[in-house]
């Protein structure tokens, strides 16, 4: 929808039936889900649309031309990821902030710091923090799954894989959010230096004392044959805590919200555990979370429509498994559903370096919790609410059992 005002001051290049009003990180109407609420976007018709709202972008609603825009860095660039543009231009983080070719070193590192080689050495933790989570609550009857579970479990496997402390998670943690779904208290560029000025003793003592974890492999790499430098080593360690902390803690709560409301799907996979990684690829389509962004790199067309160089285009990665040219039914969920496609963790050459280790958690969590917990539902009453934003949230999750 659209007022005269907006219409009124549109950009040249900005035809009236393209635009709609939008905001990313406070969608008008979010009561059915914030899938539900981007999905919505397909509607106005068109492959490609506009809204006024940060600052005034483009939003790719169609999977193809999401894809697309994955595909093609030359126009596309990943320079300027984030919206709104002023927080994307302060965006500094390694590789991801980087077009090919210069971005392939890094993303080598960062594949060793974080790839299935890496993971595999504290593999056998993360079934038993998982089961010694879920152990702690059983017998209580109830939790809030976000914060008991969620905002715990995968933060202990990425603090244990970068051999940080638990003590710091709730500090670290506060600083992601205020990166993806910022409350306006701190700037992008505020956070970035309260990320690096945790960081730097840290990167300074594991260059004196490397140990097997991912910073101590970030550090100890090598770029084009020779050594990272410090402000290097800060831009891809941000980038890790910024990815570690935030993306697979926000999706488990939507996952469970699901079987929490779908009592049949719970059953299924309590039944047939055998179709829990399935499952997993299923409900990373259906739930999807993310919404990065590309600035347009010389003027170009798409969709029928004219971008000019330095518009900022939003990339909702969660569109493209809810694009019903993509997906049939999309919005349904089908854990039998043959090779599920989605772009949950990206697509093309920043493809999410950690989507293994998110694999492992997310279906380490339905196997730990189905076998101990079958059967739960939402407490009666409570409302359960949504948050939008660079990556989506559960804000509480009130189960009983």
């Amino acid at each position: 929808m659209t007022t005269s005002i907006e219409t009124q001051n549109l950009p040249s290049n900005v035809p009236p039936e393209r635009v709609v009003d939008f905001d990313m990180f406070a969608p008008g109407d979010i009561s059915n889900g914030l899938q539900a609420a981007w999905a919505g976007l397909q509607e106005n018709g068109h492959g490609l649309v506009w809204t006024p709202r940060n600052g005034g972008h483009w939003i790719a609603v169609r999977g193809n031309l999401i894809k697309e825009v994955f595909e093609n860095h030359e126009t596309f660039s990943s320079k300027c990821p984030f919206l709104p543009k002023e927080a994307g231009e302060q965006y500094s983080f390694i590789p991801t902030s980087l077009d090919p070719p210069e971005h392939r070193p890094y993303r080598k590192v960062l594949n060793a710091a974080v790839g299935p080689g890496s993971i595999r050495r504290i593999e056998n933790e993360i079934e038993g923090i998982a089961a010694g989570l879920i152990e702690s609550i059983v017998a209580e009857g109830k939790c809030d799954f976000t914060k008991a579970f969620a905002e715990i479990f995968p933060v202990e496997v990425f603090l244990r894989l970068v051999d940080l402390p638990s003590s710091d998670s709730a500090r670290l943690k506060f600083i992601a959010d205020q990166m993806t779904r910022p409350d306006g208290t701190m700037t992008m560029t505020e956070a970035t230096n309260l990320f690096f000025d945790y960081l730097g003793p840290v990167i300074n003592e594991r260059r004196e004392n490397p140990g097997p974890d991912a910073i101590s492999a970030v550090v100890t790499s090598t770029v084009e044959g020779r050594p990272l430098t410090q402000d290097e080593c800060l831009r891809i360690c941000g980038l890790l805590l910024l990815a570690g902390l935030d993306t697979v803690v926000n999706f488990l709560s939507f996952m469970m919200q699901h079987l929490a409301e779908n009592p049949s799907d719970r059953k299924t996979l309590v039944d047939n555990p055998e179709l829990i990684d399935n499952a997993a690829e299923e409900l990373l389509r259906r739930y999807g979370l993310v919404a990065d962004a590309r600035i347009i790199n010389g003027d170009s067309e798409m969709d029928g429509a004219t971008l000019l160089d330095g518009d900022m285009v939003a990339v909702p990665t969660m569109l493209f498994g809810l694009d019903p040219q993509v997906t049939g039914c999309p919005m349904d969920v089908d854990l039998h559903r043959k090779d599920p496609e989605h772009f949950t963790f990206g697509h093309g050459v920043h493809h999410c370096a950690g989507s293994y280790l998110a694999r492992k958690e997310i279906t380490t969590t339905l196997k730990e919790w189905l076998a101990r917990i079958p059967d739960f539902e939402i407490v009666p009453g409570e409302k359960i609410e949504h948050r939008s934003g660079i990556v989506g949230a559960v804000v509480s999750l009130p189960l009983q059992w």
